[in-house]
């Protein structure tokens, strides 16, 4: 029996007991900011792989066809591994539990890794294949789930999916287009929802209709390039309709007993594990392989020791950065260490209130952005593991990355560039302030910083007091940072969450679009919401590119945000894990990543697939 118990924090495991939130995983493992002195050569000698196409740079308009040369494959179409053992228990990793089960709602937290293993999405972007699929950038091609198939129009208006037939919830209701029309209408439109972070990606459905019990359609108002990778987010989990229209409450509080995944739960001891146990009748047989997971809470400290010992197979999904990582590459001699990537979502950016004064000041605004030193926080607090914004905003090797040049000419990126110093923009900064009307130590803020990267304090805090701003640090746990973020209710913050994909239709309305949940300082440009816009309804992909520089260049100009740098990792397994392959952070600390139902584990005593 599940023990159904509210998600409460205890005592002084406050600061541990709420997952991270703006990341997923990725950003508590990466407050890795050991001291420089300890600094080894490995973040300068681990390549890094590059990813330069998003889902939306090759516009899958129709599911990919299965190749029956390629051998039998799960009822979805993921291959079956003819080497694959059934069996064993899949030993995991996570710091701490909240803020909720609504991960609908959430940015991310301990949700996201209780919540996928119990449920199954519409799409699903590829998490299986080994090195070679890894280094393609194979995690970006989407693939059937609960939907069989789908097709896009000619005119890019219309997205059909076709349901499988038969398919059911746990206890025995049908599982219909209904649901997923409501699961998508809830998510659209916010009804019943405490926030819908994701609901600005949608503004270019018309409609979602439901022709029949197995036709789901949605229906757009403009064609808009990158639907796909926002009908496949991978938040866009499906919920049951008869059990939570109108009354969403226990989404949040109380562990599903309605579900379709690959596992349920069945024991959870708040603080300590979640246990978990395959399900015989998930609808995507043979799978899944293991017979069930164990999600363990430990400290933050402690995933890599756990890790190098045996007691965890996968630890941060994501894998590691900074002195942790370089532990693991040196020491662990029961890890397979996979290429290191750039994180998509694992950006430290300063945030300036654009409603309070004197923060909205333009000047004050500018001479912010011109005291940080990207490259003196890349190597003294990340040990080069971080990578200064060469994107401008934009993933810094992908296809949608702003010219180096052009990003040289906004100010505070043109530091770290040719040309560029950190001296010239400090004494910029000073002047503007002068300007402004501000002597050395008028200006007095509390900068707030979200816990999982309080070690960032010094070094920003130093820039900040280096231009005459007499800042101090103010640590917020995770419940506490996202309810001021989210309520507006701080002059100055610091936040590490950039966005759940590459494209730019994801990353400028999520963070700078006009009453989007995720833009926390409150910048509002009606000229920045019409070039989003006529950027999100071109098709033609260097048009789109020009739209979506000349938006980011006006938002980082009016410093929406001031971007610090971007983190790197390298993804570490247990060498008994195979079948699943690593994924840039969002994937993995949120999707279908971590259903874990193609996963499996060669240990003694496990029987061989198909014997």
């Amino acid at each position: 029996m599940i023990r159904r118990l509210p998600l409460i924090l205890i005592g002084s495991l406050a600061a541990a007991a709420l997952m991270l939130a703006a990341c997923s995983p990725a950003s508590d493992s990466d407050d890795d900011s050991s001291s420089a002195e300890t600094k080894t050569e490995t973040a300068a000698t681990t390549a890094v792989q590059k990813i330069e196409e998003s889902s939306s740079g090759t516009q899958q308009k129709e599911a990919p066809k299965e190749d029956a040369s390629a051998g039998p494959t799960s009822v979805s179409g993921i291959p079956l591994d003819p080497d694959a053992k059934y069996g064993g228990i899949l030993q995991l990793f996570d710091d701490g539990e909240g803020p909720s089960n609504s991960i609908w709602e959430e940015a991310a937290g301990s949700g996201f890794f209780t919540m996928q293993p119990l449920h199954s999405s519409l799409i699903r972007p590829q998490s299986w294949g080994g090195l070679e699929d890894y280094q393609n950038n194979a995690f970006f091609n989407f693939h059937p789930d609960l939907a069989e198939s789908w097709q896009g129009s000619e005119d890019g208006k219309t997205w059909t999916f076709k349901l499988r037939d038969g398919l059911e919830w746990s206890d025995g209701t049908a599982l219909t287009s209904a649901d997923v029309k409501w699961s998508y209408d809830t998510i659209i439109t916010g009804e019943g929802l405490n926030r819908s972070p994701r609901a600005v990606q949608f503004l270019a459905v018309d409609s979602v209709t439901t022709p029949d019990d197995l036709t789901v359609v949605f229906n757009l108002k403009y064609p808009k390039a990158a639907i796909l990778e926002v009908i496949g987010m991978p938040y866009h989990i499906i919920r049951p309709k008869h059990v939570y229209e109108g009354n969403t409450e226990p989404m949040r509080k109380e562990i599903p007993d309605v579900i379709q995944g690959p596992f349920q739960i069945d024991e959870w001891v708040p603080g300590e594990k979640y246990v978990f146990s395959k399900r015989d009748d998930y609808w995507n047989q043979p799978l899944p392989y293991l017979d069930g997971l164990n999600l363990n809470m430990l400290s933050r400290s402690a995933a890599p020791i756990a890790l190098r010992g045996g007691r965890v197979d996968i630890a941060w999904a994501h894998g590691f950065t900074g002195a942790q990582a370089e532990t693991l590459i040196n020491e662990c001699d029961v890890c397979n260490v996979w290429p290191r990537v750039i994180a998509s979502s694992q950006s430290p950016s300063l945030m300036l209130n654009h409603q309070r004064a004197p923060w909205n000041d333009p000047k004050v605004k500018e001479a912010f952005a011109l005291a940080i030193d990207n490259q003196k926080y890349v190597t003294t607090v990340r040990q080069d593991w971080y990578f200064v914004p060469t994107g401008c905003g934009f993933y810094p090797t992908s296809e949608w990355a702003m010219p180096a040049e052009r990003c040289a000419q906004i100010p505070g990126y043109g530091d770290f560039q040719e040309g560029g110093t950190p001296e010239a923009d400090k004494e910029k900064a000073k002047a503007l302030l002068a300007d402004a009307g501000y002597e050395p130590g008028d200006l007095k803020v509390n900068v707030y910083f979200w816990s999982a990267i309080q070690g960032d304090a010094p070094a920003i805090l130093e820039d900040l007091n280096a231009i005459g701003v007499a800042a101090e640090a103010e640590v917020l746990e995770t419940a506490r940072a996202y309810a001021t973020w989210s309520d507006g209710n701080f002059d100055v913050g610091v936040h590490s969450f950039w966005v759940a994909g590459i494209d730019p239709d994801i990353t400028l309305y999520e963070h700078f679009y006009t009453g989007s949940d995720r833009n926390y300082n409150r910048y509002s440009n009606p000229e920045f919401d019409a070039m989003t816009d006529k950027m999100s309804k071109t098709v033609d992909k260097q048009a789109r590119k020009e739209l979506a520089w000349d938006a980011m260049e006006l938002a980082l100009r009016e410093q929406a945000k001031i971007i610090v740098s971007h983190s790197s990792y390298v993804p570490v397994h247990n060498k008994k894990v195979h079948g699943l392959m690593p994924t840039l952070n969002y994937l993995a600390g949120y999707g279908p990543h971590i259903r874990y139902d193609h996963t499996w584990i060669d240990e003694d005593n496990l029987r061989v697939l198909g014997n």
